[in-house]
């Protein structure tokens, strides 16, 4: 988005994802295309969980005299932090609006404290906020994504067919969950006209033969006359596409699912969170477990495969109350697709939510992404066994420990993520599944004997499994 809008101002741009699947880039590799290229000011998106790295780049990076900017949710949420850590500026919240004139302003080519919702770098080094930039209302003005900027190969695309799309159609979340920062794109919600997303989705499907789309809103079915419009707008259209959506288990009824299975929705994606009812008040949200139960099977029931997030490790749940969740989860699992194994499946205190303000101080985790005993790894973390990178592919959070899990609650996060693991992998074709059942089953046992013996007897499998990724 940030490449589109500012290649129609004339800027010539490069984008660099140092995560691609099938090319990722180290810090050395990122500093030498920098110096092969030598643009004038480098941006970089800014996550919690990759911060430390995102700093240790940005410091080689100005050591080679580069200008760099920041943006994206931890930006936003600790811009003072990340002034400190070799940044000239950070952008606020979108980046849209502002991204020309924040370029200018770091080159010099105009006075920097005219650029609205921006974090700058005085004279004394003294982060310096301007004046606070109001949220873009009309979002139809931006321009489509460039996509034209992306290198498909590196993510093992060799055909130049980009099957599967992200999209928005809305910006902003009014929820309070506490668990959640939101408010990168504001409160309010902000829609976009059903003509515009129409017409992106016929762009991406004319030009990339694009044919699957997900919806990346928040909640996607909050205003329900604006997805009734777009669902009859699709069935009009009579496109050869296929979408999925974001949403909450509240905003949805028969009704509306039979509406979306008839213009071609095949996925949903609930936060259903927890099975336990005090748990759900507490983080605020807004839907009950009779919802749960009837919405879930009701969605399968339309042919729409529902996907399901929970959250493990609330601080204040024991054991028990987390055996509750889990009763849930086998009650619905023969509706459920896929529970999502995310790194978030585990409570993580990411900054600005309700959950780290209030707990920081008790488990002494404040500014944990700056640490390396709280921090958590990606998957192949040295030291980790082949069937905990297979439970937690996408960051072992439970071995940050950030409140303090006994012994108990620990073996039972264990235990459903390996009913998830074993769920989600019913799926696959016969021959595949054996395969990773055995294996899983022998590294567990391997690994409660001796973890050294199983790292050994499964570097093969792991060598492998890197080389594949190639």
């Amino acid at each position: 988005m940030l490449a589109s809008v500012l290649e129609k101002a004339g800027f010539e741009i490069h984008l660099l994802d140092a995560c691609a699947v099938k090319k990722r880039r180290c810090i050395a590799d990122i500093v030498k295309q920098a110096i092969d290229l030598r643009p004038d000011v480098i941006g970089m998106t800014l996550l919690t969980p990759m911060v430390k790295d995102a700093y240790k780049l940005a410091s080689a990076l100005k050591a080679k005299g580069f200008k760099i900017i920041a943006g994206g949710p931890h930006a936003t949420l600790a811009a003072d932090e990340v002034i400190s850590h070799d940044f000239d500026a950070v952008v606020l919240g979108e980046g849209e609006p502002v991204i020309e004139q924040t370029i200018k302003a770091v080159m010099g080519q105009i006075p920097i404290d005219t650029v609205t919702g921006i974090v700058y770098k005085n004279s004394h080094n003294q982060p310096i906020y301007t004046i606070t930039r109001e949220p873009l209302n009309d979002i139809d003005s931006l321009p489509f994504p460039a996509h034209h900027l992306v290198h498909l190969s590196e993510y093992g695309i060799t055909n130049g067919r980009m099957h599967r799309a992200n999209i928005f159609s809305s910006r902003g979340c009014p929820a309070l969950c506490s668990f959640c920062a939101g408010g990168l794109f504001g409160k309010k919600f902000r829609f976009r006209s059903i003509k515009n997303i129409i017409d992106e989705i016929i762009y991406l499907n004319r030009t990339y033969g694009t044919h699957e789309f997900h919806f990346v809103d928040d909640a996607m079915t909050v205003n329900r006359e604006r997805v009734e419009e777009f669902c009859e707008s699709l069935i009009q259209l009579k496109m050869p596409i296929t979408w999925s959506i974001m949403t909450r288990v509240d905003t949805i009824d028969e009704e509306m699912l039979s509406l979306l299975s008839r213009a071609g929705c095949t996925q949903i994606d609930y936060g259903v969170e927890s099975g336990h009812s005090e748990t759900l008040k507490k983080i605020h949200k807004p839907h009950t477990i009779e919802m749960v139960r009837k919405i879930i099977p009701l969605t399968a029931q339309y042919n729409i495969k529902p996907y399901v997030f929970f959250i493990l490790g609330f601080p204040w749940e024991s054991r028990d109350d987390i055996q509750v969740t889990f009763d849930l989860m086998k009650e619905l699992a023969p509706h459920v697709e896929c529970f999502h194994p995310a790194v978030a499946s585990i409570l993580i205190p990411f900054p600005g939510t309700e959950i780290y303000n209030k707990y920081k101080d008790q488990y002494d985790f404040e500014n944990w992404w700056l640490t390396d005993d709280r921090h958590y790894e990606h998957n192949g973390t040295i030291g980790q066994s082949y069937f905990e990178e297979r439970l937690f592919a996408y960051g072992h959070v439970l071995k940050a420990d950030f409140f303090y899990y006994d012994k108990e609650v620990k073996e039972k996060i264990y235990e459903i993520f390996t009913f998830m693991y074993k769920h989600n992998i019913k799926k696959s074709n016969l021959i595949r599944r054996l395969i990773f059942e055995t294996l899983f089953a022998i590294s567990q046992k391997t690994a409660a004997l001796s973890p050294s013996i199983e790292r050994a007897l499964f570097a093969p499998v792991t060598m492998a499994k890197k080389m594949l990724s190639l």
